[in-house]
């Protein structure tokens, strides 16, 4: 069988079928010795000035000079003597050319050649390492992940000088062939950890993947709908903290956040401020955590259920208090406690989604001005916009802001059950939630395990 022979015209007819007549491929004919060759690349995934610095000019000035390799010896010996120190590679087939110009290459081409020189020249622009955003500490490392795959294994190679350290390369989505990186230690993490989502980024059959959140919602289960089976993290120690638990990493190039599998209950309530302070402070400060998130859940149930069911709970001036404010309220408790929960979830959306300069200042005079309004109007009591103040605060105490947004849709469960049943529904929908949580697994790791427990597997 006679081997394949590049032509620059055959070359050059299946990249517009494949292209189309796009503005940003680029087909420059060039002179190499003796002989016709083709430079092809997209402009869009190449830095203009790293090829011209080194592979146009040198090309140029080593055939005005006739410093070319003697004819004959290809391609393989002109990469020897031009570029030796950029990567390349050496292309048989002209159908994985588009691919790899997609991801940043340039091909070189001879007239006659049985190879084509793949040269890599991609060096786009990238954000800069910023603070993050979501996860502030006061003290601590100050570094965040950005969009770029190749900067986030960066910045956990620089904090795990190890040579176990490993990292992986998928590709994940039929259309936009994004990059993933499985990171993890090398005899540490758990095998049949690594197995699953091996098998998960190979056999997936998403068309297109934009960012981690997606490959997020994907490791959710019908066990795991109100709590996140994934922890995501913007900061690399928190990162290289939990990789060094003998825990698996996912980097999804494009995305700024890196996740972490198997998650625990417990992770969402830690913050990398802890491991920098006191043990006793971090661990105090922990504990306020589930504190919060126990008001978060179950406070505004717990107002409704004693106004409405309970009032004997509640000593004698605080109730004569409540009982002065309510006059005049056209609703009830329960109702009551609705119109604030969703007017402080508009408020919510409002700051996030406007603009950051005015964002801020439209939720804080958003609840100051309508919770103030809504009392002097006599629609709601003042117990109740603290109360609902008080637990939308609450929820934000997580150091994951997903944890917290989740628990608000029970919430409104809890509020239901208080409404109908009183202390007693109250109880038994924390009791119903607590018995799910206890039975939710991980890739096989129980949702509420304790770090120590991730070496030894439960038996299944």
């Amino acid at each position: 069988m006679r081997p394949y022979r590049f032509s620059t015209d055959t070359v050059a007819r299946l990249l517009e079928q494949h292209f189309g007549r796009s503005a940003d491929l680029a087909l420059v004919p060039i002179r190499i010795g003796s002989g016709q060759g083709m430079l092809c690349y997209l402009k869009t995934m190449t830095n203009a000035g790293f090829l011209t610095e080194n592979v146009t000019k040198p090309l140029l000035q080593a055939h005005r000079q006739g410093n070319f390799p003697p004819d004959g010896l290809g391609l393989d010996a002109l990469r020897e003597f031009l570029f030796g120190g950029l990567v390349t590679l050496l292309l048989g087939d002209p159908q994985s050319l588009s691919a790899l110009l997609s991801q940043g290459y340039a091909g070189l081409l001879l007239d006659g050649e049985p190879n084509m020189l793949i040269i890599d020249v991609k060096e786009l622009e990238k954000r800069p390492i910023g603070e993050p955003t979501t996860q502030n500490v006061i003290k601590g490392p100050k570094e965040a992940f950005t969009e770029s795959a190749d900067t986030n294994m960066s910045l956990i190679r620089r904090r795990i000088i190890n040579e176990r350290l490993r990292f992986e390369k998928f590709v994940v989505g039929s259309q936009t062939k994004t990059p993933v990186y499985l990171t993890f230690m090398e005899g540490e993490a758990d095998e049949r950890v690594l197995r699953d989502i091996r098998d998960f980024l190979q056999d997936n059959s998403m068309v297109s993947l934009f960012d981690s959140g997606s490959l997020e919602q994907l490791f959710r289960s019908k066990r795991t709908l109100l709590f996140p089976a994934v922890y995501h993290s913007e900061r690399p120690d928190s990162i290289c903290s939990c990789l060094l638990d003998k825990r698996v990493g996912l980097i999804v190039n494009g995305s700024p956040f890196v996740l972490i599998v198997p998650a625990l209950f417990a992770d969402f309530f830690k913050s990398p401020e802890d491991e920098y302070q006191w043990s006793v402070i971090g661990s105090l400060i922990r504990s306020l955590r589930y504190l919060a998130f126990m008001l978060s859940l179950s406070l505004s149930a717990l107002y409704v259920a004693v106004t409405c069911y309970h009032q004997e709970l509640i000593p004698t001036l605080l109730l004569t208090s409540i009982a002065a404010q309510r006059t005049g309220i056209p609703f009830p408790a329960v109702v009551e406690m609705f119109l604030m929960e969703i007017t402080f979830e508009l408020l919510r959306e409002a700051g996030t989604r406007m603009p950051r300069l005015v964002g801020q200042s439209i939720s804080i005079a958003g609840a100051l001005v309508l919770g103030e309004a809504a009392v002097q109007a006599g629609i709601v009591s003042n117990i109740t916009v603290i109360v609902v103040a008080l637990t939308a605060i609450a929820g934000f105490v997580s150091p994951v802001y997903s944890f917290g947004a989740n628990i608000r849709l029970f919430r409104y469960v809890l509020i239901i059950l208080g409404s109908l049943f009183g202390l007693f529904g109250v109880i038994v929908g924390i009791a119903f939630l607590a018995v799910q949580l206890t039975q939710i697994e991980t890739f096989g790791i129980p949702y509420f395990s304790p770090m120590s427990r991730l070496g030894r597997r439960r038996s299944s």
